[in-house]
C-alpha cells in the first residue's frame, strides 16, 4: 500500500479552478450522472527555486521508494506527476497564459466530494464562507500531500495523487480572467466606439430606500371607548415563533438557509459548526 508523503506548508498563487466551486461535469462538459466523481479542482503556481525543489524532492522519493514503483517507472515519459512547467506546457499553446505565469511550476489538485470542501481559513485561522472574498490570482498557503497511486504501467495512468488538505489567504494577487472568456477591454483597446442609445445595460444603481409607511396611532378617546365596550374579548397575540440555533462562523450566527444559498457551499460544510 502506497505511503502518503506531507508536503511542508507552501505558498502558491491561485491560477486554475476554485476551492469552492464545485466540478459536476467531465472532461467533455456534459454532466457527470456519478455523483462520486463531483470534484474540486484547483491549480497552484510556485516560482522555481529552493520551494519547489522541496516539493520535487518529496515527491519524487515518494514515488520511486514504493515497492510497488520503481526509479524507472516513475522516470519514464507519461508518469502522470499532476504538475507542468509553465516555460514548457504540455500544450504549447498555453504558454505565456495568465494561468501559466513564467518561472513558475503548475501542481494540480483534485479533492473528491466524498472527501467534503477543502478548509479555508484566513490569517487568523477563521473559516472563510464567502467566495467572493478572493479570487483567482490571489495568494494561498497550502498544506498538501501525495502518494503513489498504484498503477503498474504509464499506459494504466501511472502516477502521483496530489491531496489538498487546507488553504490559508496569505495576499491578493492580480485577477485571472477565465480562460476563453471574452473580454471586451482588452479585445478593443485603443478603438473608437460609438454609443447606442437605449440599447445598453446601464451600471447597477443603488436603490432608493423606501420608507416605511407611518403607523396608525389610535387616538386615546377610541381605546376609552372600545375598552369600555361590553362583551369585547381581547384576543392575545400569537407567540413568536421559536428560532431555530442558528451555525456560527466567524463569530457570526447563519440560518442554515442562509449558508447553502452561498455559491459552493454545501452540507458538508455544517458539519462541525458550532451553533448558537
Amino acid at each position: 500500500m502506497s505511503v502518503r508523503a506531507q508536503y511542508p506548508v507552501f505558498k502558491g498563487r491561485l491560477v486554475m479552478g476554485s476551492p469552492t466551486q464545485l466540478k459536476t461535469t467531465d472532461h467533455t462538459g456534459a454532466p457527470e450522472a456519478n455523483e462520486n466523481k463531483h470534484h474540486w479542482f484547483m491549480g497552484f503556481a510556485v516560482p522555481k527555486g529552493p520551494e519547489w525543489d522541496t516539493l520535487w524532492g518529496i515527491m519524487y522519493n515518494a514515488a520511486a521508494s514504493e515497492t510497488t514503483c520503481t526509479a524507472a517507472l516513475c522516470g519514464q515519459p507519461g508518469f502522470n506527476w499532476k504538475t507542468e512547467d509553465c516555460d514548457a506546457p504540455e500544450n504549447p499553446a498555453n504558454k505565456g497564459k495568465p494561468s501559466y505565469p513564467a518561472g513558475h511550476m503548475l501542481i494540480k489538485f483534485t479533492r473528491y466530494k466524498a472527501m467534503g470542501p477543502v478548509m479555508l481559513v484566513d490569517g487568523n485561522y477563521q473559516t472563510i464562507i464567502n467566495p467572493t472574498a478572493f479570487k483567482r490570482g490571489d495568494y494561498f498557503q497550502i498544506s498538501a500531500s501525495t502518494l503513489f497511486n498504484g498503477a503498474a504501467t504509464v499506459k494504466t495512468n501511472a502516477g502521483m495523487y496530489q491531496n489538498i488538505e487546507g488553504l490559508m489567504f496569505a495576499a491578493a494577487g492580480e485577477e485571472i480572467v477565465s480562460e476563453g472568456a471574452f473580454d471586451p477591454r482588452s479585445a478593443f483597446a485603443g478603438v473608437q466606439g460609438g454609443t447606442v442609445s437605449g440599447a445598453t445595460t446601464p451600471p447597477p444603481q443603488q436603490a432608493a430606500a423606501t420608507p416605511p409607511p407611518a403607523a396608525t396611532v389610535t387616538p386615546a378617546h377610541d381605546l376609552v371607548q372600545q375598552q369600555a365596550m361590553p362583551g369585547a374579548v381581547a384576543t392575545p397575540p400569537p407567540p413568536p415563533p421559536v428560532a431555530e440555533p442558528g451555525y456560527i462562523v466567524s463569530g457570526t450566527s447563519y440560518t442554515k438557509e442562509q449558508l447553502l444559498a452561498m455559491p459552493g457551499w454545501t452540507e458538508a460544510h455544517l458539519a462541525g459548526l458550532p451553533r448558537g
